[in-house]
């Protein structure tokens, strides 16, 4: 199994890439993670205008379409922007149970979105359980009840700041 890491439209700190790397490596066993190169899109072709947030699902099929993954490939696709899915106003993330394909939306998980001082300790943290739980999905797994599992749901920054960076033993077990 291999997962990468796919940064596009702006180029992503290396320490958000490393971070992200070696936080999978240790969660999922048995893969092996690869950082790709930028993907420069035109990303206005995703953005509903009315809202200025991009579409998830829409850039979701588009990366499956040009990426084109094998089964035995997950792509993490790492966005600097807002984004919603369906009826939801925003998401932290999105993938698609057993896909091929998943997404991390950074922008609500900046400290600075919501006026505060930056923290990259807290924007780090974030980041990393996002990745974790959208490519659990991925891997088949569900949203979980105990609070404290990476793959909890996050209906707020406050669930999301509360769970653990790691599968609970069930999770882990299923995954």
């Amino acid at each position: 199994m291999e997962i990468i890491l796919q940064p596009i439209e702006t180029d992503l700190s290396n320490d958000i890439l490393n971070l992200l790397y070696n936080s999978l490596l240790t969660e999922f066993h048995n893969v092996n993670v690869t950082i790709a190169p930028t993907l420069k899109v035109d990303i206005q072709n995703f953005i509903n205008k009315q809202r200025n947030q991009l579409q998830s699902p829409i850039l979701l099929h588009w990366i499956l379409e040009k990426m084109k993954p094998t089964k035995e490939v997950k792509v993490l696709v790492i966005c600097d922007m807002d984004a919603y899915s369906g009826e939801l106003n925003f998401i932290f993330g999105e993938a698609h149970l057993r896909g091929r394909v998943a997404a991390i939306y950074l922008a609500r998980l900046k400290p600075e979105f919501y006026d505060l001082e930056p923290n990259e300790l807290v924007f780090y943290d974030r980041v990393t359980k996002e990745a974790i739980h959208e490519l659990g999905h991925s891997f088949g797994l569900f949203h979980c009840n105990n609070k404290k599992c990476v793959m909890h749901f996050s209906n707020s920054l406050y669930d999301t700041d509360f769970k653990n960076k790691i599968f609970c033993k069930n999770c882990k077990n299923n995954l």
